[in-house]
């Protein structure tokens, strides 16, 4: 999945108007790169909350960025102490949760991530589901996703908040252009994911949480979400589960994202991560969504208390958080 957005800045109402571009990878395997990345130091460049990943790349797509694409803000916050076992390194992903941000620790081996390299991709001769099912489940990196939904368990006892933080983190993962799938440890230890990669990991976190996920598969815009299970009337269109876009901060059930192609027409596969509880509190969200939508609905006559609360609703789930991949990363402050 090929996905980059860019803000277009409004000057006379100072508020940003979000457009996102998408496309998907092919879903034929490909040869695998066996060299290993080296690893910046987890105290000196904070990526979206992820340590920076350099050298060993998949096969880039070249695309050009937007000359108006934001650079990711710094992490102006102490790094949570965690211990590091030998062969291992830092790794921390950023969140937030009603307006307050946050940092998780997690230590990852970097042997497990060489081996990943070197794995061979699913077969997808019988079909998406199977294909997709076979990166989500597979056993070697269950113990991780498990380690990291157990370090959100231990940031608050509500679980629906749980949900809620799982989301935002995979949402502030940066995104990455890149011709194939990778595996959700990838994501976890490169610190960066397509929409499709960071869609399948927030569908396995949120199963490790014990909640009803799954994955929105739209063949047709070549674009990929998540979704997780909630009552029937938040469903996306008749699902069981609400929609919820991966590749940058949004609201959960908020579908109106704009794209390339316009917006998402098709209706898509849907895979079945796990199933599990409902988000019962999502009506909040729900309404919150639906309040941004009339907000980008009217973005250029917004009043200044309409102005405020969009605002509001920007500090709430950090919209403006933008995860460009290209651009140069402010080190921490």
């Amino acid at each position: 999945m090929i996905m980059k957005r860019f803000v277009s800045l409004i000057a006379a109402l100072g508020i940003v108007a979000l457009v996102i571009s998408a496309g998907c990878t092919g879903m034929q395997a490909t040869t695998r790169p066996t060299t290993t990345p080296s690893v910046t130091d987890a105290t000196e460049n904070v990526r979206a909350g992820s340590t920076a990943v350099a050298a060993a790349e998949k096969t880039q797509v070249k695309t050009a960025v937007p000359a108006t694409a934001v650079p990711l803000r710094p992490v102006t916050t102490t790094l949570p102490k965690i211990a590091v076992p030998e062969g291992s390194v830092a790794k921390y992903y950023t969140y937030t949760l009603d307006g307050k941000s946050d940092i998780i620790g997690l230590a990852l081996p970097t042997s497990m991530y060489e081996a990943y390299t070197k794995k061979a991709d699913p077969s997808d001769k019988d079909g998406n589901e199977a294909y997709f099912l076979a990166y989500m489940n597979d056993r070697e990196q269950q113990p991780y996703i498990s380690a990291l939904a157990k370090a959100i368990q231990e940031k608050t006892a509500v679980t629906d908040d749980q949900a809620r933080i799982a989301v935002s983190l995979v949402q502030h993962i940066p995104y990455h252009d890149a011709k194939q799938y990778r595996y959700p440890y990838e994501v976890m230890y490169s610190g960066e994911g397509v929409c499709g990669e960071k869609a399948m990991l927030m569908a396995a976190l949120l199963r490790e949480l014990g909640y009803g996920s799954a994955v929105f598969y739209f063949e047709k815009e070549d674009h990929m979400t998540a979704g997780i299970a909630v009552p029937a009337v938040y469903g996306y269109r008749g699902t069981k589960y609400a929609f919820i876009e991966a590749t940058e901060p949004n609201i959960i059930t908020y579908d109106g994202t704009e794209f390339s192609f316009g917006t998402l027409s098709s209706v898509p596969d849907v895979i079945v991560a796990g199933n599990g509880k409902e988000l019962t509190s999502v009506e909040a969200d729900y309404n919150d969504a639906r309040m941004f939508s009339t907000l980008v609905e009217n973005i250029k006559h917004l009043t200044t208390e309409q102005t405020d609360e969009y605002d509001a609703l920007d500090a709430k789930y950090d919209l403006s958080y933008y995860t460009c991949q290209k651009c140069k990363i402010p080190a921490v402050a």
